[in-house]
């Protein structure tokens, strides 16, 4: 569905230049054939919570499963599962306090690098300390990674007594990965969205190539961090 509404978008978008272009308003590529049916919220729309991802943790702490070093990593840099996976020793840098996503793990291909803030280089020393051998850090592929993750979801429980797995039911690593969006926008702007559509863009596309993808991605925008 999200990336249907992103062909949407382009189209809309396709349009309105014609029309004005051509200054005419009988140039339509969308109309209301296309519009967005009408569905119950998307569950990839949740964000974890700060709190409900100490439960998380807490719940994990004495796991040996690499399950906990995923959440960690995911939360700290907004990887996915499966570039969590696929990262080696040597991918990070803590001189350069950057982490080298290789394009081997990557969901479109491309590699990157993303950066590593000044408060989780003593996780990130730690993690080298605790896998001092070169190559990478984990046998275990992601989808184990996220079946152990979600198996404590099924045990750990948010303030209200809900399970993590029933609120963040069908998404596990999005749902964190919409965390780190959230708290990385907060750092670059400021807590709330700035009044200049086009500078709160630009923090965004920055964040935006963090996470794994293009600039200029507005219904990502609403998606990882509406407000």
């Amino acid at each position: 569905m999200k990336t249907l509404e992103n062909h949407m978008a382009k189209i809309k978008y396709l349009e309105q230049q014609a029309q004005k272009v051509f200054g005419r308003d009988n140039v339509n590529f969308y109309n209301k054939d296309y519009e967005k049916p009408k569905t119950k919220e998307s569950t990839r729309d949740k964000a974890f919570t700060p709190d409900d991802l100490n439960r998380l943790k807490e719940s994990m702490k004495n796991s040996r499963s690499f399950a906990k070093e995923a959440v960690e990593i995911t939360a700290r840099c907004g990887l996915r599962i499966d570039e969590v996976a696929h990262l080696k020793r040597e991918d990070i840098n803590l001189s350069e306090k950057t982490i080298f996503v290789d394009r081997e793990g990557a969901k479109n291909g491309k590699a990157r690098t993303v950066p590593i803030r000044d408060k989780d280089i003593p996780y990130f020393k730690e993690l080298l300390e605790k896998y001092p051998e070169r190559g990478y850090f984990t046998k275990t592929d992601a989808k184990s990674i996220s079946k152990s993750i979600r198996r404590y979801m099924d045990k750990t429980q948010d303030k209200d007594g809900l399970l993590l797995s029933k609120k963040y039911e069908k998404t596990t690593d999005h749902a964190i990965r919409k965390l780190y969006a959230t708290e990385r926008m907060k750092e670059l702007r400021g807590n709330e969205p700035l009044s200049n559509n086009k500078e709160e863009m630009k923090k965004w596309n920055i964040v935006s190539k963090e996470l794994g993808h293009g600039e200029g991605r507005k219904n990502l925008y609403n998606t990882y961090c509406k407000g």
